[in-house]
């Protein structure tokens, strides 16, 4: 999936797109390992030339004045066409040293400008590699050290290095040519150049100073998040493109007398490469417009991000060449030459490792919101989100936090009234039906506060479900009678959809409904309805034309009253020990014709709506968010939060959930554009169920010996129920279509698979 872009965005990137064409491609890259410095000096001419190289560095300074985001997508576009130059590290140096107080970096800038010459930056590195700087006459410093995999070290005229005086942070520019100045030139995988930097005693004028101090710490960070999204940008380009190929190479190699692309194995394995890919674009890019907001935590976020897209790419370039088979091994076939490219970039500033070691070793009493906000708060967002929290902390009654399971019957429905009296509880519906028509934000932080403060699980399916197919296609009448109750609570619904033998295959549902007169009299049986044992009001699928060419055009969508006469219900018992799902038994039940939502037999469509939102709804990162908290308070209290293996993966954990919330976000923007369909969201679904599942695995594991007690854990003042929290959430992968019925969609509807 692309982000939301800008009519200027869209043309920025179409004009990025035809340029790496131009100067990128597999021909030149392979021409790159022969070339004397491992650089493109022509690629690198013509993005001077035309002021790709600038595009971070204001208009004063005769830069185009763009974003991190703009750079993101340029960086996409040049990973897709495999340039070799190390386009994001170049543009940031440049606009460090415009904004540095150097007055030797001006004299400097016109090489670099013009593509005539590299500024690069040299910061971080491998262990134990660093640069300390010793006061010189009559103002400068004298450097010792070095740093590590500096791309196009061989070909750069200038670097800007982050060193230290004592404690101080210093930012300077370097020249090349400077003396005791070494560089060690080096060639990756890719045949593109790498250098280790050392320093022996190199003195640097005073009139070479960027910064010092907190302006230092300041250009730094700033430089760092440009290289970790622009890298991570074009890691995205490269393992998009890459499956793209291979997509393509499926749908025309034949094994067995069939074409690859139609066995499912591989159909997951690219599904499952899709999503990784579409994951860590919303990171980067909504990460990105966090930069571009000067948000305090954009720099870590774009640690995660790099670490992310690190780790994506090598597994999606790798699962490539796998589909390809023993051409794919071969050096005459362009795919491999993307998985050099990615182990090259993913190695650059820093590999995934380091940038997850980051993301664990933080502070413990940092803010954990930050993984899961994607908008600044504006003044006017902070106001909500501390109204939000008082009052969660003022009425959110005690005996319902951190459960498990839904709460009962009544309880949810007395939490509902309560998120209803304070005007919360459709945050997603307009104002003139009664709900907030909250903005992505508020919607953001509603979301996170509850999940924060432990709030208990409701039923979705009036509010979130039904609810926006009635405001967008019922009638007066049926908005009239039905939404009120909706939003109040004084109505509980269920969803009458999967049938035995019709559950992932819902268009092959049985139940019928004949028209009668002024009524359709429905026969057949629904099952796993979530709330059907107590839910007055059912909206279901029906089946109203049994003679239709296709199965899916002779159905309809009909609300019914589930005290109608000939409804019996059954309760189900799962394996958490709730009675949450019912089985639905309709004889000879007459329901009134005006009850059909939409036209008749035009059911499938609206179903997919309907689906849309409970895929978008499931892919709500809250329960993930709920997990990680109760995971570090008890990793905490049983001591597993000093080991370092167990704090890796808790990183590599909280990182997906900093993507899933990254693209959460997007969708939510997507949905209110009218951009999202049924097949759209199944990625985020996957990803939202598959990390909840990972994160109970998280938590049991923290809670140690006392994992399989059936009965709440206390720690820190807060609650956890391990083993029926791991029981029900096994059905996370399971409803609104199994993950792997999700992978069949995505393979078919989404990557035109046969």
């Amino acid at each position: 999936m692309s982000v939301l872009l800008s009519e200027d965005d869209g043309l920025l990137r179409g004009n990025a797109e035809r340029l790496g064409k131009q100067v990128g491609g597999a021909a030149r890259l392979r021409a790159v390992q022969n070339a004397p410095a491992g650089i493109d000096d022509d690629a690198l001419r013509r993005l001077g030339a035309d002021g790709w190289l600038s595009l971070l560095v204001s208009q004063r300074h005769g830069g185009a004045g763009l974003g991190v985001y703009q750079l993101c997508l340029v960086a996409e576009a040049f990973g897709r066409s495999l340039l070799s130059l190390p386009y994001a590290p170049a543009g940031a140096a440049l606009k460090a040293m415009t904004e540095g107080r150097s007055v030797d970096s001006n004299n400097r800038l016109q090489s670099p400008f013009s593509g005539q010459g590299l500024a690069l930056p040299a910061y971080g590195g491998h262990a134990g590699m660093s640069v300390s700087c010793e006061p010189a006459v009559p103002d400068g410093f004298r450097l010792f050290g070095g740093r590590a995999g500096v791309p196009g070290a061989g070909a750069a005229s200038a670097f800007v290095v982050e060193a230290t005086s004592g404690d101080t942070p210093v930012l300077v520019v370097v020249s090349r040519d400077c003396p005791g100045v070494v560089v060690h030139e080096r060639r990756a995988i890719d045949g593109t150049a790498l250098g280790n930097l050392h320093f022996e005693g190199a003195i640097v004028p005073g009139t070479a100073v960027l910064a010092t101090a907190d302006e230092a710490r300041r250009l730094r960070d700033e430089m760092e998040q440009a290289i970790n999204l622009g890298l991570a940008a074009e890691l995205v380009g490269i393992m998009d493109e890459a499956l793209s190929r291979t997509l393509d190479y499926m749908k025309i190699r034949t094994q067995f007398g069939r074409l690859i692309g139609s066995f499912q194995a591989l159909q997951h394995k690219a599904v499952d490469a899709y999503t990784q890919v579409a994951i860590t674009r919303f990171l980067v890019f909504e990460t990105a417009r966090l930069a571009d907001g000067k948000s305090p935590h954009a720099l870590l976020l774009s640690c995660a991000a790099k670490a992310k897209a690190a780790e994506a790419a090598l597994t999606v370039t790798k699962s490539m060449i796998q589909l390809h088979g023993a051409i794919g091994f071969t050096d005459e076939c362009d795919i491999g030459l993307f998985l050099k490219r990615a182990l090259t970039v993913a190695s650059q500033y820093g590999t995934a490792v380091h940038h997850r070691r980051r993301v664990a070793a933080r502070e413990a009493g940092e803010d954990e919101s930050i993984f899961a906000r994607f908008r600044h708060d504006s003044p006017e967002d902070a106001v909500f989100r501390s109204e939000v929290r008082d009052w969660l902390t003022r009425n959110l009654p005690h005996r319902l936090r951190d459960l498990p399971t839904r709460p009962s019957f009544e309880e949810q429905r007395g939490w509902h009234r309560q998120l209803f009296g304070r005007g919360w509880i459709a945050p997603n519906w307009p104002r003139a039906y009664g709900g907030l028509e909250a903005s992505v934000a508020q919607r953001m932080i509603l979301e996170e506060e509850l999940a924060k403060a432990g709030a208990p699980e409701i039923s979705n399916q009036a509010i979130y479900h039904i609810g926006p197919i009635l405001i967008e296609y019922g009638t007066p009448d049926q908005k009239a009678k039905h939404l009120p109750g909706m939003l109040s609570g004084d109505v509980i619904w269920c969803q009458g959809y999967s049938e035995p033998g019709s559950g992932s295959d819902l268009a092959s549902l049985r139940t019928k409904a004949v028209r009668d007169g002024n009524s359709y009299v429905v026969n057949g049986q629904k099952i796993w309805t979530t709330g059907g044992y107590y839910a007055e009001w059912m909206f279901a699928l029906v089946r109203t034309n049994p003679n239709a060419p296709k199965k899916q055009e002779g159905i309809s969508l009909i609300l019914i009253d589930m005290t109608t006469p000939g409804i019996r219900r059954r309760p189900i018992r799962t394996i958490a020990g709730e009675d949450e799902l019912a089985e639905v038994f309709f004889d000879d039940v007459r329901v009134p014709a005006e009850n059909i939502v939409g036209k008749v037999h035009d059911g499938w469509r609206l179903a997919n709506e309907v689906l849309a939102q409970e895929r978008t709804t499931s892919a709500n990162p809250h329960k993930c968010i709920q997990f990680l908290w109760k995971i570090r308070r008890a990793a905490a209290a049983t001591g597993l939060l000093d080991d370092p293996a167990y704090r890796d993966r808790l990183a590599h954990a909280e990182i997906d959930l900093t993507g899933l919330c990254a693209a959460y976000a997007h969708l939510i923007a997507l949905s209110r554009a009218g951009k999202v369909a049924a097949a759209d969201v199944g990625f985020a679904k996957i990803t939202s169920s598959e990390l909840q599942q990972a994160l109970c695995d998280l938590l049991i594991e923290a809670c140690n010996g006392d994992a399989a007690i059936a009965e709440p854990l206390s720690f820190d003042g807060g609650r956890v129920d391990p083993a029926r929290t791991f029981m029900q959430n096994r059905r996370v992968t399971i409803y609104a279509g199994t993950v792997e019925i999700q992978r069949n969609i995505i393979a078919k509807r989404v990557l035109g698979l046969p």
